[in-house]
């Protein structure tokens, strides 16, 4: 495990604690920070939504994680556990953010970027900055929309329906993200990194820094259907079928406007999932403050699985003498739609 002055802040105030593990699993899902400090005082609820702030290292100039605090219990060891989420965790779970739209407070016509600040400016989400918010790549145009909605629902729709096909093989989407400015999480848009096109950030060997790389299978689609704005296509792949199975992939683009568009995309989506047919964990000790959608280069002279891959998510568990690193990674995130069983 190396060896880290890992720091945790309460509302500005450094707090002691025995051991703590920050979860991010990106797909625009709100980062996780758990952490057990020492002692049983009943006024723990004191910290219920206060700013926690992570350092991975003092000295560092922005935290690795900025979040608040959702929950809190006491162990039968005499310490307390609280969980954090970063400004994400606003607009996801059950009791996530939601607006209600009508003729004088609407999101019509505007770009996605536009409605997704009208919307958090609407239920006032001050804790959410919203300063390095730009316009989804390619734009895109809210349409009419009224009564109570969820903000983050509404927008992940939408980017759903978003597709950059400056890359002719593989189409990329946006993705939200959350980027730390010094005092607030800053949410962003960010297209997807083409794998080839983009410098690496990191490179990984096992002479140097890999201590363990697991591979896990995951469901690629072989019945996709598209959906375009006047068209829509079914697209089979048999020997995938017999190969990997039935699964099934809906999926809307309403730049389509026919037929052979729509069956076009729907081989590209193929060829992007099928890219990513593996998962990745990679167990390092480098790279804590690579996020997602940074590249990295994989060298793995033992089982040939190398090259450049994205980061999907990273896990970090660390304590006041150290930390343990795994990384999540991919040749190339699944498209956002959701499969369907048979």
């Amino acid at each position: 495990m190396p060896v880290n002055l890992a720091e945790v802040f309460i509302e500005g105030e450094r707090v002691d604690f025995t051991a703590g593990t920050l979860t991010k699993q990106g797909g625009n899902t709100a980062s996780k920070l758990t952490f057990t400090i020492p002692g049983d005082d009943v006024t723990y609820r004191r910290y219920w939504g206060k700013e926690v702030t992570f350092f991975l290292n003092k000295g560092d100039g922005n935290p690795l994680f900025r979040g608040f605090i959702e929950n809190a219990e006491i162990n039968e060891n005499f310490s307390v556990s609280f969980r954090a989420l970063d400004v994400l965790g606003y607009l996801t779970g059950l009791e996530r953010a939601s607006v209600v739209l009508d003729n004088g407070n609407n999101i019509d016509g505007l770009t996605v970027g536009a409605a997704l600040k009208q919307m958090i400016n609407l239920s006032k989400l001050t804790n959410i900055g919203t300063d390095y918010l730009s316009d989804t790549n390619p734009i895109k145009k809210m349409t009419r929309t009224r009564g109570r909605v969820f903000i983050l629902d509404t927008i992940t729709k939408e980017l759903g329906e978003i597709y950059n096909t400056s890359n002719v093989e593989i189409p990329r989407q946006n993705i939200i993200k959350v980027v730390d400015d010094g005092s607030k999480g800053q949410i962003t848009f960010e297209l997807l990194k083409d794998l080839d096109t983009t410098n690496t950030s990191h490179i990984f060997t096992y002479n140097d820094n890999i201590i363990n790389f697991e591979v896990q299978n995951r469901k690629i689609p072989t019945v996709i259907t598209v959906e375009g704005k006047y068209h829509s296509a079914l697209f089979k792949h048999d020997s995938a079928m017999l190969a990997y199975g039935e699964h099934f992939f809906n999926v809307s683009n309403p730049h389509l406007t026919s037929r052979a568009e729509c069956m076009d995309f729907a081989q590209k989506v193929f060829h992007a999932n099928s890219q990513s047919r593996y998962e990745y964990s990679l167990t390092t000790f480098e790279g804590a403050y690579l996020e997602e959608n940074d590249v990295i280069t994989v060298i793995d002279d033992t089982t040939s699985v190398e090259g450049n891959f994205r980061i999907v998510g990273k896990t970090i568990n660390f304590s006041p003498n150290g930390y343990g690193l795994t990384l999540t990674i991919n040749k190339q995130p699944p498209l956002l739609a959701k499969f369907l069983n048979t």
